[in-house]
């Protein structure tokens, strides 16, 4: 059984090593701070009201172990308001942030032991914060990397693991502080293999990506589920001011007692930098992640259930989204993005929605538009607001409703 108690031991062991190695460290070499933030959500169309407030604090602690190591420790309580209640949500969450011990003994060499960031090159398959290892060293013009990671200690709503039916129980079950796996994403060992060749040619770019995820979960019925993916991306610059890529993978997600379904995604795109009195930055993409096709061929299964649109928040299994973007920048401290994105499902099986004509062979799932003002004075103040709309396609009922929220935050930086 995991306990939350195993966070604390993380907390501790890093201090452990604070004080063996900090001794002697002088006084400039530490830093510390604090981030605040607020933030508020207007949806309708969503569980209860729709409207919901959080405020978040994050505490930080940094420092430099000698001329090559770094530790650095983070933590986070947030608070929340509302979302289809009209009560505080108590106890506050809190969850260890980015933890973690980074060492480079020489230039080429980087190790880094603790929750870290990390995703994969294109990122489709893994994004955000993983307990483990991570290691890079540059040999001539390439660089390699490994990397080996536990999820079973993130806060379920944060990993964003939903690979099984078990993960989707446990992911919906209520927070309750004395139910350790109410709280713990699904468990799951990630490794991570790639080597990144960044002057391929003088204007482009490879990097190569193996991963692999093992199931450590016990669900009883459910079946474990382990994925092995390959991906490649490829980046050219054309010109001075305008960069395309493109992302292929293949993966094959084994379940026991069921035969090995082998699933793809890839995503093509551009950005081009806008001249001006200042910047701004066009960018469009199209993906594309394999939906059901037969026993063989089945949905892409990411490990990060990354959302594809703001107001209309699918995953990419089994669905293709195009997207424009555009940010202008209005003045110094004003910007202001505007984003415009389509989608389809690749089958029609594995997308569900509760306004979804089950009857429909339509594979339109509608079109959003979404824009975001940010006002940002200084580096430790920022302000932003945005809202959108979402208007559904042939997929679903002709009486479906468009969607639309809007929503505001301010994050400040002591």
């Amino acid at each position: 059984m995991r306990s939350i108690v195993g966070q604390g031991a993380i907390i501790r062991v890093l201090l452990f090593i604070f004080l063996a190695l900090g001794a002697g460290v002088s006084a400039w070499a530490v830093d510390f701070g604090l981030v605040l933030g607020a933030a508020g959500e207007y949806a309708p169309y969503t569980e209860g009201d729709g409207l919901g407030f959080t405020g978040s604090s994050l505490p930080w602690f940094s420092m430099a172990l000698g001329k090559n190591a770094n530790l650095y420790l983070s933590g986070k309580f947030t608070f929340e308001y509302g979302y289809g209640t009209d009560e505080w949500a108590l106890p506050p969450l809190f969850e260890l942030e980015r933890t973690e011990l980074n060492f480079r003994p020489v230039q080429t060499v980087y190790l880094a032991l603790g929750r870290q960031q990390f995703k994969d090159s294109g990122g489709m398959i893994a994004s955000g914060l993983f307990d483990g290892f991570y290691g890079s060293f540059g040999l001539g013009l390439a660089r390699f990397s490994v990397g080996a990671f536990y999820t079973g200690l993130l806060y379920k709503k944060t990993a964003e693991i939903l690979m099984t039916r078990g993960d989707l129980e446990y992911y919906y079950r209520d927070l309750d502080y004395n139910d350790p796996a109410s709280y713990f994403a699904s468990r799951r060992i990630l490794a991570s293999v790639a080597g990144e060749f960044p002057d391929l040619t003088s204007r482009s770019s490879l990097a190569l990506n193996a991963l692999a995820q093992f199931d450590l979960n016990d669900y009883g019925e459910d079946f474990a589920l382990n994925s092995q993916y390959l991906e490649a991306r490829f980046d050219f610059e054309a010109v001075d001011t305008l960069r395309v890529f493109a992302t292929g993978l293949g993966g094959v997600s084994e379940s026991e007692g069921v035969s090995a379904r082998f699933n793809f995604a890839a995503a093509f795109g551009a950005e081009w930098e806008v001249f001006g009195a200042l910047p701004d930055m066009a960018s469009a993409e199209l993906r594309w992640g394999s939906g059901s096709v037969s026993d063989r061929i089945g949905p892409f299964k990411p490990i990060s259930n990354i959302a594809q649109g703001s107001v209309f928040a699918p995953t990419l299994p089994a669905l293709m989204t195009a997207r424009v973007l555009y940010t202008a920048r209005l003045l110094r401290v004003f910007s202001f993005s505007t984003v415009a994105a389509l989608f389809w499902r690749t089958d029609l099986e594995t997308f569900t929605d509760a306004d979804l004509d089950g009857a429909s062979k339509d594979r339109f799932l509608g079109w959003e538009l979404y824009g975001q003002l940010i006002w940002a004075p200084q580096s430790a103040l920022r302000f932003n607001a945005g809202g959108g709309f979402f208007f559904p396609g042939g997929a679903f009922v002709e009486s479906a409703e468009k969607r639309w929220k809007i929503n505001a935050g301010l994050i400040l930086s002591l």
